[in-house]
């Protein structure tokens, strides 16, 4: 199961950070993508993931992460990744998801790209 908060940093519509906790899998990975589009809808056009309590990634979750960007991208947004932790980051970087998706040590480096 997926556990996420959403905040705008500021005052900033454009930009929204979901702090995603968990495992993104089989179970949440629709969740994930509906949330994207939900706030795509609303106006978001970069979405900061911030990773830093997400547990777990499978490859339905790898497929999340690229629809969202997908998504992202239709409406000239961007999605990023923040503190991606250990184990997830090698499943990221063997799916060469790094290439396709902005990598952050922090919330704050992404939010000044």
């Amino acid at each position: 199961m997926i556990e996420y908060e959403t905040y705008q940093p500021g005052d900033n519509d454009e930009v929204l950070v979901i702090e995603v906790g968990g495992r993104l899998d089989t179970m949440s990975s629709e969740y994930l993508v509906d949330c994207v589009k939900t706030h795509t809808d609303r106006g978001a056009r970069k979405i900061v993931l911030d990773c830093t309590n997400l547990d777990y990634v499978s490859s339905l979750g790898l497929a999340a992460l690229i629809r969202s960007n997908s998504k992202m991208k239709e409406v000239g947004g961007s999605v990023a990744l923040v503190q991606v932790p250990g184990l997830v980051a090698d499943v990221v970087r063997i799916a060469h998801l790094d290439r396709l998706l902005n990598i952050y040590p922090t919330v704050e480096a992404a939010l000044e790209s």
